[in-house]
């Protein structure tokens, strides 16, 4: 008999697939919050992208500057490497701190790290609003002193059907593990 996992990965081959190493965890939460252009973006425009997803805000002094450095440095990555902008991959950043990141501000900080905007969107909205995504996708946050914002280091890999596939904290975003697993999920059908 054939054990379970191993029938899988035979009958993915058998198809013509690929089957990735990633479970699914579960479905990505849609939302609808506001770019750093002012636009409305929905996620579920997503669909059919492999899409990588962050939560920062700009005045924070602890792991933001980290995790959007890392992003900055897989989407440089992805370019050298030929797959932006020719495969449906896009990074998204989600402010936790919609009073005081505006899409002008976030236009600003998207300059700091050299963001390509073609590839990478980052999002704002409504206190409500952004809380509401917050807590769907099982993130938390709360003041903390000085201004800032306790919360966790929580990247999301999403594959093409909307499911979300692997989650990252900030000491396991590395870039040749995190495209690696990008280009196990573009391999699936």
């Amino acid at each position: 008999m054939i054990p379970f996992f191993l029938s899988v990965l035979l009958a993915a081959s058998a198809e013509g697939g690929e089957s990735s190493h990633l479970a699914v965890i579960r479905p990505a939460p849609d939302f609808e919050l506001t770019t750093h252009d002012n636009k409305p973006f929905r996620f579920h425009s997503l669909k059919g992208h492999v899409v990588l997803v962050s939560f920062i805000f700009t005045t924070c002094n602890g792991s933001c500057p980290a995790t959007t450095h890392r992003m900055s440095a897989i989407q440089q990555e992805l370019k050298r490497r030929g797959l932006l902008p020719k495969r449906p991959i896009h990074l998204i950043s989600i402010s936790l701190d919609p009073k005081r990141d505006t899409p002008d501000v976030l236009r600003r900080y998207m300059k700091l790290y050299d963001v390509d905007p073609e590839s990478w969107t980052f999002l704002t909205g409504t206190p409500a609003r952004v809380m509401k995504v917050v807590e769907q996708w099982r993130m938390w946050v709360r003041p903390a002193a000085n201004g800032q914002l306790d919360h966790p280091s929580r990247i999301f890999l999403v594959d093409k059907a909307g499911k979300i596939r692997e989650i990252y904290n900030l000491a396991f975003l590395k870039t040749d593990w995190v495209i690696e697993d990008i280009q196990s999920l573009l391999a699936e059908n």
